[in-house]
C-alpha cells in the first residue's frame, strides 16, 4: 500500500512541469527507498520459501500464490522523510543513494529497518553539510581578516619604505618625473 502511494506521489511529481531542485531530489529519494523497499519484500519472500521448502523437504511453492507482505510506512515517517529529502542538494543525491544501499547490503536490513536506515542516512547526510558551511563561514572569516591585515601591513610598509617621498619631489624640481621614480623605487643619495 505504501509503496503504491509512494509511486503515485512520485508520478504527480514528474506530471508538473515546473519543478524545483527539492522536488526533483524528493522524487529521487523517495523512488529510492521505494526500490529497496520492493527488493527487501522479495528477499523476504524467498527466505520464506526457501525455508519453508527446506522443512518439508519437497518445493509445492509453484502451486501457491505467494503472499505478498504488505509493509507500509506510516504517514507522519513518510511526510517526515519527503521533508528530510527535501533538504538534501542535488551534488548530494549520488553519493547519498549510495551510502544508503552500502547500508542496507551491510546489515541485510529488514523491511522494517530500511526507512529507519534511510531516515539516519539522510540526517547524517544534512549534519555533514551543516558542518562544512559552518567551517566554510568560519575560513571566510578568517580570510577576510587576514586580508585585511595583510592590506594594512602594505599600507604601513609603503610608508616606511618612501619616507621622503615628498621631499624628494620638491628638491628635484622636474615634479612628475620625481612621482614616479619614487613609486617604483626609492633614491638614494650617497653623501660624502
Amino acid at each position: 500500500m505504501f509503496l503504491s502511494s509512494l509511486f503515485d506521489w512520485s508520478e504527480h511529481c514528474l506530471a508538473l512541469t515546473p519543478r524545483t531542485e527539492e522536488e526533483l531530489v524528493t522524487n529521487t529519494l523517495t523512488l529510492e527507498l521505494g526500490l529497496q523497499l520492493k527488493r527487501a519484500e522479495k528477499i523476504h519472500r524467498e527466505r520464506t520459501a526457501e525455508c519453508k521448502r527446506l522443512k518439508q523437504g519437497v518445493d509445492y511453492s509453484w502451486l501457491m500464490a505467494q503472499p505478498k507482505v504488505d509493509y507500509r510506512i506510516p504517514p507522519g515517517e513518510q511526510l517526515e522523510l519527503q521533508e528530510l529529502c527535501s533538504k538534501i542538494k542535488p551534488s548530494q543525491c549520488g553519493p547519498l543513494i549510495l551510502r544508503f544501499r552500502k547500508l542496507i547490503r551491510e546489515f541485510e536490513s529488514d523491511l522494517s529497518e530500511i526507512p529507519r536506515i534511510f531516515r539516519l542516512t539522510l540526517l547524517d547526510f544534512i549534519e555533514q553539510e551543516e558542518e562544512e558551511e559552518a567551517q566554510r563561514i568560519l575560513r571566510r572569516q578568517a580570510d577576510s581578516k587576514r586580508g585585511n591585515s595583510l592590506s594594512a601591513l602594505t599600507l604601513r610598509t609603503r610608508l616606511k619604505i618612501n619616507p621622503f617621498c615628498q621631499d624628494s619631489i620638491k628638491e628635484s624640481g622636474t615634479g612628475l618625473l620625481a612621482a614616479r621614480r619614487v613609486r617604483s623605487m626609492p633614491e638614494f643619495n650617497i653623501r660624502e
